[in-house]
């Protein structure tokens, strides 16, 4: 549990990157429902943490279901990297235009100005030539509700792509 409490509050911070959390129970087990329904009842209705902060974590009851968990988070996504105000999301297959509209409809509480765009590498990515070819979806983000960002990596990974 430390080591998932520091991984889950430095996403929730925005001081890490976001990764897929999956917490294995044995089949039919309560564990960790029981430890979500105790961060439910006492840290949010404290207000020490936001709704959203729980799209970080994913439970399974089994080992396929936690390894289709992580392929799910994969499955077009690629990484993310800061630069400077922009948050850049490298994709595998570029979205359709109705499928960053719906993006941009959906999530635009999170842009601090613009909107999501797609589009190739920006100059600063030069130092990884090896995640040139991938698409990018980049915007300005603010700086909150991190959760809301994990959120939009899972609606990334089901948008519609070219």
């Amino acid at each position: 549990m430390d080591e998932g409490f520091e991984a889950l509050t430095l996403m929730q911070t925005g001081k890490a990157l976001i990764i897929p959390i999956v917490l294995i129970d044995q089949p039919n087990g309560s564990y960790w429902e029981t430890w979500k329904s105790f961060l439910t009842d006492h840290l949010l209705q404290q207000g020490l943490i936001s709704a959203p902060d729980f799209n970080f974590i994913k439970i399974a009851h089994n080992v396929e279901e936690a390894v289709a968990e992580i392929l799910l988070f994969y499955r077009n996504y690629d990484s993310s990297r800061w630069v400077g105000p922009q948050l850049v999301y490298r994709i595998r297959n570029r979205l359709t235009n109705r499928a960053l509209a719906d993006l941009n409809q959906r999530f635009a509480g999170l842009l601090s100005e613009g909107e999501i765009v797609q589009r190739g590498p920006l100059p600063e990515e030069r130092n990884q030539p090896e995640l040139a070819s991938l698409p990018r979806l980049i915007f300005m983000p603010q700086r909150h509700e991190f959760g809301r960002y994990r959120q939009l990596i899972d609606a990334i990974n089901l948008a519609e792509t070219q």
